[in-house]
């Protein structure tokens, strides 16, 4: 009898314990769905060099999980048109990793052989005003051969409502490289100056000591590079958060390979609250994706 008694108690203890757990996770995070589609692909390079074609299959690939599309056998311009590949993710995930595309040729007894990459941010479809889906060509580059062809996708994502003050996103948090208020918005209120820093660890010393490839080096740069500059605007858009803005005026990433320190990557802008005085103009400029700072600073 008292051996049922203990065994009761235990089992009252542990799903209180699961409760509890729940309301504390359910506090931290914002989950959401993001959604993926690969149609097709076109201007592929040839592989295979007996049929002058190419065996293409595409991974893709979000923080830990991945998936598969099935293989499309001798073509340079596959059509996949895969189901929806979905991925359950927080808000903080969303904003900091990004969409990794990997675009494969086939082969049966040997390892497959990589045809290029593409990253996509996600930022862009988390503000409430956000565009529905991240849709069209983009190119497949591969860090030795440049651009190798193009691949249509379709990106979606989904987000419940966030009740969750203690957040560690800054999702719906605008930026912009122009030192101007664009066109389409009103300046409501001037917070100034934001900056912030990440360092990380250079890929390349890891491996001193290592045997790897060329690629697997640039790769591993690649991917690290598109963290750092998404975990960088996400913590720029918390100061920006907590200083009651919505926007960020002037954004500019710089990166900077510092020896034994690694990959340091800053960022500044203005924090700031523009309002819509009315319906989107055609002419208002998107906000900039991650990186475009970069792209600025180089000229591009």
């Amino acid at each position: 009898m008292l051996l049922i008694n203990l065994s009761r108690a235990l089992v009252f203890i542990l799903k209180c314990s699961v409760k509890r757990a729940g309301r504390k996770g359910a506090a931290v995070i914002m989950p959401g769905t993001l959604k993926v589609k690969i149609v097709a692909g076109r201007h592929l390079p040839i592989m295979d060099r007996a049929s002058d074609l190419t065996d293409a299959f595409v991974e893709v690939k979000f923080g830990n999980t991945t998936f598969k599309t099935g293989v499309f056998p001798k073509s340079l311009n596959p059509e996949w048109n895969s189901e929806w590949f979905k991925f359950e993710v927080d808000d903080e995930a969303l904003q900091d990793e990004p969409l990794q595309i990997t675009v494969l040729d086939h082969d049966t007894y040997s390892a497959n052989d990589a045809i290029g990459k593409v990253y996509i941010d996600i930022d862009p479809l988390l503000s409430s005003d956000a565009a529905a889906a991240i849709s069209g060509w983009l190119p497949i580059y591969d860090t030795i051969h440049g651009i190798r062809g193009e691949i249509n996708i379709v990106v979606k994502v989904d987000l419940f409502n966030d009740s969750n003050r203690f957040r560690k996103s800054s999702c719906g948090v605008k930026f912009f490289c122009t030192p101007s208020v664009p066109s389409c918005y009103r300046l409501a209120a001037l917070h100034g100056f934001v900056e912030e820093l990440v360092v990380n660890e250079d890929p390349e010393y890891r491996w001193i000591d290592r045997i790897r490839t060329l690629r697997a080096s640039n790769e591993a740069r690649q991917r690290l590079v598109s963290l750092m500059s998404g975990e960088l605007q996400r913590k720029i858009g918390l100061k920006v958060l907590a200083m009651g803005g919505n926007a960020v005026l002037g954004y500019l990433q710089c990166f900077d390979l510092e020896g034994e320190s690694g990959l340091v990557v800053r960022a500044i802008g203005t924090a700031c609250t523009l309002d819509k005085p009315g319906s989107r103009s055609p002419s208002c400029p998107p906000a900039g994706p991650k990186g475009y700072g970069v792209r600025r600073a180089l000229g591009l």
